[in-house]
């Protein structure tokens, strides 16, 4: 609301200045006024405690096991973190006033999609991001390419082997530099080809 308002009288004279044919003073279009209010919203904002790890108020946080993981092995967002976790519990809409973004658009905006699901290693989900052309990880599947789309063992190995080529994976992908990441992305987007419904309805 602050930055609105400041908006729209700096707005409000820089208009006038150029109806007189003038060039504004950047210095006299915001007074001391404005400046305070967007000293104290500025300090309003600060905090001395880290920032929660998730966008909502969760039901039973306690009971929840993706907080229960987060908190055993302290992924709390500081400084030092070299990893970031941001858990959004929500569906993904653009009317959404926190995260105003549809699927697609969240999605084309990711460097990769990870799905070790046990039960269904494969759908719709997966497919989209195909379509899409980013990289991923999968649990074991028939649609085993090795452009751009990996496959993570849950069949034939134990849960800590499967997690640790998934580390392995990521790892890998981390170390892959911007070309080799485009390279990758053009093969999986030519892979989306494969689900189209005149091969997969045969």
């Amino acid at each position: 609301d602050t930055a609105q308002s400041v908006k729209e009288k700096f707005g409000k004279k820089l208009y006038n200045a150029l109806l007189k044919g003038e060039i504004p003073d950047l210095n006299k279009i915001l007074d001391r006024d404005d400046i305070t209010i967007m000293k104290r919203a500025i300090f309003s904002t600060q905090r001395h405690c880290l920032p929660p790890v998730t966008t909502h108020n969760m039901i039973d946080d306690g009971n929840d096991p993706i907080l229960n993981t987060i908190r055993r092995i302290g992924l709390f967002n500081n400084r030092t973190d070299r990893v970031k976790v941001i858990l959004h519990p929500e569906f993904l809409s653009s009317t959404s006033p926190l995260l105003p973004l549809d699927y697609e658009e969240f999605v084309r905006g990711c460097h990769l999609g990870v799905f070790p699901s046990y039960y269904e290693p494969w759908g719709y989900t997966p497919g989209k991001q195909s379509v899409r052309s980013h990289f991923q990880f999968h649990s074991s599947s028939p649609f085993l390419c090795p452009s751009g789309i990996y496959i993570v063992d849950r069949r034939f190995r134990s849960p800590d082997e499967s997690c640790n080529q998934l580390t392995q994976f990521l790892y890998g992908f981390c170390q892959q530099s911007r070309r080799q990441r485009i390279i990758q992305r053009n093969r999986t987007e030519r892979l989306s080809d494969l689900l189209d419904w005149r091969y997969l309805g045969r």
